[in-house]
């Protein structure tokens, strides 16, 4: 599966410049995943939540629907549902929505605007398992390891990492890599916002934690092909997962 990591500014608040943004990068790749950054369509624009949230049956879920046609679209946007705001990781294409999945771990002042998340998503695509996370998710190893149990071969991780912590970020994502033995695709913000630097370092990772592609600091589009073949031939080889002791660890079940 051809798959493309699309590290993009976000201009706060502003639908318009952003979808223009996905509409202008999806027309440089013929790859069938392409993965946008948290929040991708607003950023953090934590005076305007409210305003510029939507269903997940609003326009601008339709208009990504539209850009994606036959290939898969995924990364976070801002929900509202019952009256509250989620930030919400979704897989999309043409056809609509095929998974969705509403962020657990909520960092700062995310608490006071968002309700969390209260389950773990797998989606199985194409013959592609993949696991969803967004941003602070990447610090709680828990919830990764859960997620390979579900079945996931890959990790799909949307994100606004700031600058000042890039270097856990870079480390982090080899390790959940492996440490599952899965491919990760994660993608991180660049630019600034009125409370960070975002400093980019989008990477695809190999099950066996080699770095198949990584950006800068700048806009970049990151593309590989990703076999799963591979996720199996790293797991016989080194069968880390049969040996886990689930008797010990039962609250991850």
């Amino acid at each position: 599966m051809r798959v493309a990591v699309a590290q993009m500014d976000i201009a706060l608040g502003d639908k318009e410049a952003n979808l223009a943004k996905v509409e202008a990068t999806l027309r440089r790749t013929r790859a069938e995943l392409v993965l946008f950054p948290e929040l991708f369509t607003t950023g953090f624009d934590f005076p305007r939540l409210k305003e510029l949230a939507e269903p997940l049956s609003g326009e601008t879920v339709r208009t990504l629907c539209e850009l994606a046609g036959k290939r898969i679209l995924a990364g976070t946007l801002l929900e509202s549902s019952d009256g509250r705001l989620y930030n919400t990781f979704v897989l999309l294409s043409g056809g609509g929505i095929i998974a969705a999945y509403r962020k657990l771990h909520l960092f700062g002042e995310e608490k006071r605007h968002f309700a969390p998340g209260d389950e773990p998503v797998v989606a199985n695509v194409r013959g592609n398992t993949f696991g969803l996370a967004t941003c602070y998710d990447l610090r709680f190893p828990e919830l990764f390891r859960r997620l390979t149990l579900l079945g996931s071969e890959v990790f799909l991780l949307s994100s606004e990492f700031p600058a000042q912590r890039q270097e856990h970020f870079d480390i982090l994502i080899r390790a959940r890599a492996i440490e599952n033995q899965c491919f990760v695709l994660a993608c991180n913000r660049v630019g600034r916002d009125e409370h960070n630097i975002y400093a980019g370092g989008s990477a695809i990772i190999s099950p066996w934690g080699e770095v198949l592609a990584r950006a800068g600091g700048e806009e970049a589009l990151l593309e590989a092909e990703i076999d799963l073949e591979e996720v199996r031939r790293v797991r016989q080889g080194l069968p880390v997962l049969e040996d886990i002791r689930r008797e010990l660890f039962s609250w991850f079940e």
